[in-house]
């Protein structure tokens, strides 16, 4: 969808959610790439929760999620700046959030309380903004379809 410079483009459900998850996941690609070791021991904020799940540490490993997040995070932010079709970054971000969610789910047993619920509520925002950003995206190409097809059918 193009626009024109007299016309900027009106911010969207599909829009609004990629780019929150996006803001959301920098800290944490930023520190995983590039402090590797305070993000083993301190993330988030010094709760320690990585440390927490009592795997060894692994440069390595935290730096290549590191890494990933940020190659994510670019992609789907030139995606938007592009305004090009975002329907695979909501997906993409969908399998990421459901997958890293879904393993926490099962390893809850070091946290306790406060931990306990924000770590599930910061890892399940990602899968639901993506969510709402993939059914925003079907809503928004199938209005546009059948717009179109009102207007075909008139000609």
């Amino acid at each position: 969808m193009q626009t024109t410079r007299n016309h900027p483009p009106r911010l969207n459900l599909e829009r609004l959610a990629l780019i929150l998850i996006s803001v959301f996941m920098m800290p944490t690609a930023l520190q995983a790439s590039f402090a590797p070791k305070s993000f083993y021991d301190d993330f988030p904020l010094g709760r320690h929760w990585i440390a927490l799940g009592g795997e060894p540490y692994s440069e390595h490993l935290v730096r290549d999620v590191g890494g990933l997040f940020l190659a994510l995070i670019f992609a789907t932010v030139w995606a938007l700046w592009k305004r090009n079709d975002l329907t695979a970054f909501a997906g993409a971000w969908l399998v990421e959030g459901t997958l890293h969610v879904a393993y926490h789910l099962g390893h809850l047993e070091h946290f306790k309380g406060f931990d306990k619920i924000a770590l599930v509520m910061s890892l399940g925002s990602v899968p639901i903004l993506a969510l709402v950003a993939l059914l925003a995206g079907i809503a928004r190409a199938k209005s546009h379809r059948a717009a179109d097809d009102e207007a075909n059918s008139r000609v």
